[in-house]
C-alpha cells in the first residue's frame, strides 16, 4: 500500500471527482479499473459503488479515509480474502492461456449455473462491453426494479477473470452468493435449470444496466385495423422507453401476437418484445409400457411385455395391444398397480393411460370373460388374492397381529356358485401349483381333521359387510379398491375341486378375508354392502419354508417384444420453429378477455416472428409436465452450425439485398445429460478471438470439432446474426467509434450498436 495522500473536496463534489484526483495522486492510468472503499469509526471498511453521488450524499466528513483499490490484472481484486482462483498466486500469475479457455469450479450441484455462464461469456458483443469497462457509465444504482447494480459488477468481475488469460479455473462462489440472495429460488446448492438460471441473470443485467433511470407509464398499443409496420414501430419505440440496455441491444427481438375471439371474431394484434425464444419439440404420441402379464394357467410364469400404446389412451388401449402378443382377449384381462406386495390401484376400462407412470409396476391379469346370458355359462366373482406369513409375535397396532404381506397378489376369477372356503381353498392350490408343492402322502392325516370352513360360503359381493356374528369363518372384507362385484364372468376352465381326489389332505395355508391394505383390521372396514371381498393366504413359516418355492415364485419370462425400443425419428430445429409459430388454442387456467364480449375466451394464438436480434438465443422446450406426468424429451434435435437462416419465419417486408441479416451461425450450446431427478450440464462455444470450439465441463475445458457440437444433450442454442460477426470482425483503430450495426433488425432502422 502506498503513502496515504491528503486532499481538499467540497460536500457537493463527486465521488468520481475524488477517484480521478486518487488516479493522478498514484499515478494510476485512467484506463485501469479502480473503485473507492471508505474506513468506517469501526475500522471496517465500507465499498463507495455509486461514483455519481456527491461526498454530503454519500455521508463522508472530513478526515475520513478513503482508499483506491485497482484491479489485478489477473481480473480478481486485491481485497477479496478468499481468491476466486483454484491455484496459487504465484502459479497463476505466471500461468498464461488463451483469454476465455477458463472453467469454472462447481460448488456442489451449480453445473446448471456453470453452464449458462459459459454460454452468455462467449457472447462478443457482451464479453466486449465488461471487457472495455463501458458497463461502468451504465450501473443503475437506483433502479427499483434493479439489484443495485451488484449482479452486473459480479458477472463483470468473472468475466474479466475468465478472460484475462491467467487463470486455468475460477470459483464463482462470489457470483453464486449474490445470485442466491437476489433469487432465493438459487439458495443453497440444489440442482436446478440452466436456462431459468439464464432468464434471471438477462433480466438481471438488463435491470442493473438500464439506461432508463426513470421509467414511466406506457400502455400497450393495440393495432386496431393499422399497418403491422406502423404498430410494431409504436412498440418497439414504447419498449425503449422503459428498457434502453446491452442487454435490449443485443438479445432482443419482436413478436407479432393475434389473439382471435371463438365466439365474436375479434382480431387482437399486438406488438410485444422477447429475450429468447422457447420453441416446443415435436411429440409423439405414441408411449411404451412395460407391463406383466398373469395367465390363468398356473404352469406359465408371468411374461414381460414392451407395449406401444396411444400417449392419450386408456387402459383397454393397453389391453387390446397385449391382445396381439398374447392372443387373449381384451374382454379377459384386469389391469392393477402392484405396490408394496399390495394392489395400489385396479384400473377400469376406461380409464386413461395418463395415471400410470413409468415406474410403476403395472401387472395384467387373464381373468373368466363377462358375464352372458346363455345356458352354459356360470357367473364368476373376480377376488383378489394377497400372500401373508405368520411373523414371530409382534402387535403392529392391533392390526396385523404378526402378518406380514410377501410375493406378488393375483386377481382370480371364482365361479360364484362355488364360493366356499374349501373350493377356493382348492382352486388357489391349483393356481399356485407352479411354486406351490402339494403335500406327499406321507403328509396326509387320518381323514378325522374337522375343517369346520369346508361347508361354508365366502361372503358374497352383496353380502360382503354384513355376515353373522354366529359366523366362525374369518372376519369379513371391507372396501375393495376398485373391483367391481360381478363385473366379470364364467367359463372358467380352471379344474375345480370336484376334479381333484377327495381325500383330506392337510392344508397348507388359511384364509381370511382383508382389506385392500391387507389387514384385518375391522376399524378400516367401510360397511358397503357392495365391496368386493380381498382374500389372505396366509401361511405358517414352517410349512412355507416346506411348501412354498420363493425363487420360482419370483421367476417370469421375457416376451420377445422386451427388446424392441420405440426408435425416435431426428427432427429438424426449423420444425420446432415452425411449431412454435403455428395456431393455438388457449388453455382453460389462461384464458384471454375479448373486450367485444366482455368476457373471457378460450381463443386462438398465433405468435410470429418480427424482427430478430443480434444474438438469438433459443431454448428447447425438453422437459414435459403435466398434470400426471414428467418426462424429458431425449429427441435428437438437429441444428446448423452455420447458415441458420430465418428469412422464411421473419414476417416483416425483408431487405432482400442484405440476406446475411436473417442468417446465424451457432457460438454456444448449453447440453443437459441424465433425467428429470438428477442430470449434468455442460457447455460448448466458440471462442470469439480464435474461433475454435472448446466443451466446459465444469473446471475442465477442451477442444472440440464441429462435428461433435450436435448430440441429444443440446438444451439451450446461442446464435449470432451473421452481419454482427462480420462487424465486430472489423475492429475500429483507436480512438474511433465502433461501426454502426446494420438497420435491418431494428423496427426504427436505427442502430442497436452500443457507442
Amino acid at each position: 500500500m502506498d503513502t496515504p495522500r491528503t486532499a481538499q473536496f467540497s460536500q457537493r463534489d463527486s465521488l468520481d471527482l475524488v477517484l480521478r484526483t486518487a488516479q493522478d495522486q498514484f499515478v494510476v492510468s485512467p484506463q485501469e479499473e479502480t473503485r473507492l472503499w471508505v474506513k468506517n469509526a469501526e475500522g471496517s471498511f465500507e465499498r463507495l459503488c455509486n461514483t455519481r453521488v456527491t461526498l454530503c450524499d454519500a455521508s463522508l466528513e472530513s478526515g475520513q479515509v478513503v482508499v483506491m483499490e485497482t484491479r489485478s490484472k489477473d481480473g480478481t481484486w486485491p481485497s477479496q480474502q478468499t481468491r476466486t482462483a483454484s491455484s496459487g498466486p504465484k502459479e497463476e500469475e505466471e500461468f498464461q492461456g488463451q483469454p476465455g479457455i477458463c472453467g469454472l469450479t462447481n460448488l456442489g450441484n451449480t453445473c446448471f449455473m456453470n453452464s449458462a455462464l459459459q454460454c452468455l461469456s462467449n457472447v462478443p458483443q457482451l464479453t466486449e462491453y465488461f471487457l472495455k469497462n463501458r458497463y461502468l457509465e451504465e450501473l443503475n444504482f437506483c433502479n427499483p426494479l434493479g439489484m443495485k447494480g451488484e449482479i452486473a459488477e459480479a458477472y463483470a468481475d468473472l468475466v474479466k477473470q475468465a478472460w484475462s488469460g491467467h487463470h486455468r479455473n475460477i470459483v464463482p462462489n462470489v457470483f453464486k452468493t449474490k445470485v442466491g440472495h437476489f433469487a432465493s429460488q438459487f439458495l443453497g446448492y440444489q440442482q436446478h435449470d440452466s436456462q431459468e438460471l439464464l432468464s434471471f441473470l438477462l433480466d438481471g443485467l438488463h435491470e442493473d444496466l438500464n439506461r432508463v433511470k426513470k421509467k414511466e407509464y406506457v400502455e400497450q398499443c393495440e393495432a386496431a385495423g393499422r399497418p403491422d409496420q406502423e404498430v410494431a414501430v409504436e412498440a418497439w419505440q414504447n419498449h425503449k422507453r422503459r428498457n434502453d440496455s446491452v442487454i435490449v441491444d443485443t438479445f432482443h427481438g419482436l413478436f407479432k401476437s393475434t389473439l382471435v375471439c371463438p365466439d365474436c371474431g375479434n382480431v387482437s394484434v399486438t406488438f410485444d418484445p422477447f429475450c429468447y425464444l422457447s420453441v416446443p419439440l415435436p411429440v409423439s404420441h405414441k408411449r411404451v409400457m412395460e407391463v406383466f402379464f398373469v395367465s390363468m394357467d398356473p404352469r406359465r410364469k408371468p411374461e414381460q411385455h414392451r407395449l406401444v400404446v396411444p400417449k392419450k389412451g386408456k387402459i383397454s388401449d393397453l389391453c387390446l395391444a397385449l391382445a396381439k402378443h398374447t392372443g387373449v382377449s381384451p374382454e379377459r384381462m384386469m389391469v392393477a398397480d402392484v405396490f408394496s406386495h399390495r394392489f395400489y390401484k385396479i384400473f377400469q376400462l376406461d380409464e386413461s393411460l395418463s395415471t400410470i407412470l413409468d415406474r410403476d409396476d403395472i401387472f395384467i391379469y387373464e381373468v373368466s370373460g363377462r358375464s352372458s346370458i346363455t345356458e352354459n355359462t356360470r357367473e364368476d366373482v373376480v377376488i383378489p388374492i394377497y400372500l401373508r406369513e405368520r411373523t414371530p409375535a409382534r402387535d403392529y397396532n392391533n392390526s396385523y397381529y404378526g402378518l406380514m404381506l410377501f410375493g406378488h397378489p393375483l386377481l382370480v376369477s371364482v365361479p360364484r356358485d362355488r364360493l366356499s372356503w374349501d373350493a377356493l381353498y382348492h382352486i388357489l392350490l391349483y393356481r399356485l401349483s407352479r411354486y406351490v408343492t402339494r403335500p406327499s402322502s406321507d403328509d396326509e392325516d387320518d381323514g378325522d381333521e374337522k375343517d369346520t370352513e369346508a361347508g361354508k360360503n365366502i361372503p358374497k359381493p352383496e353380502n360382503v359387510a354384513g355376515g353373522s356374528s354366529q359366523d366362525p369363518g374369518p372376519e369379513q372384507a371391507g372396501p375393495s379398491s376398485g373391483v367391481a362385484s360381478g363385473s366379470r364372468a364364467p367359463a372358467d376352465s380352471s379344474p375345480g375341486p370336484s376334479d381333484w381326489p377327495q381325500r383330506r389332505r392337510k392344508h397348507l395355508f388359511t384364509l381370511q378375508t382383508v382389506n385392500s391394505n391387507g389387514t384385518s383390521d375391522r376399524s378400516n372396514f367401510n360397511e358397503d354392502t357392495q365391496a368386493q371381498p380381498y382374500i389372505a393366504i396366509d401361511w405358517d413359516p414352517e410349512m412355507k419354508k416346506r411348501y412354498y418355492d420363493e425363487v420360482e415364485a419370483e421367476g417370469y419370462v421375457k416376451h420377445d417384444c422386451v427388446g424392441y425400443v420405440l426408435k425416435k425419428a431426428p427432427v429438424r430445429l426449423q420444425e420446432c420453429i415452425e411449431l412454435f409459430t403455428t395456431v393455438e388454442t388457449l388453455e382453460k387456467e389462461n384464458p384471454w378477455y375479448c373486450p367485444n364480449c366482455k368476457q373471457h375466451q378460450l381463443a386462438t394464438k398465433k405468435l410470429d416472428l418480427w424482427t430478430l436480434p443480434e444474438t438469438l438465443i433459443i431454448h428447447l422446450k425438453r422437459f414435459s409436465y403435466t398434470k400426471f406426468s414428467r418426462e424429458k424429451l431425449d429427441t435428437l434435435v438437429e441444428f446448423p452450425i452455420r447458415d441458420l437462416d430465418f428469412s422464411e419465419f421473419v414476417i416483416k417486408p425483408q431487405d432482400e439485398s442484405a440476406p446475411e441479416l436473417y442468417k446465424y451461425d451457432l457460438i454456444a450450446v448449453s447440453n443437459h445429460y441424465g433425467g428429470l431427478r438428477d442430470g449434468h450440464y455442460t457447455t460448448f462455444a466458440c471462442n470469439k478471438d480464435s474461433g475454435q470450439w472448446h466443451y466446459f465441463d465444469d473446471n475442465s475445458v477442451s477442444p472440440v470439432t464441429e462435428n461433435q457440437i450436435e448430440s441429444k444433450a443440446a438444451y439451450v442454442l446461442f446464435y449470432q446474426r451473421q452481419d454482427v460477426a462480420r462487424r465486430l470482425q472489423t475492429k475500429p483503430q483507436p480512438g474511433q467509434p465502433d461501426p454502426p450495426a446494420p438497420p435491418a433488425c431494428d423496427p426504427l432502422s436505427e442502430s442497436m450498436d452500443i457507442n
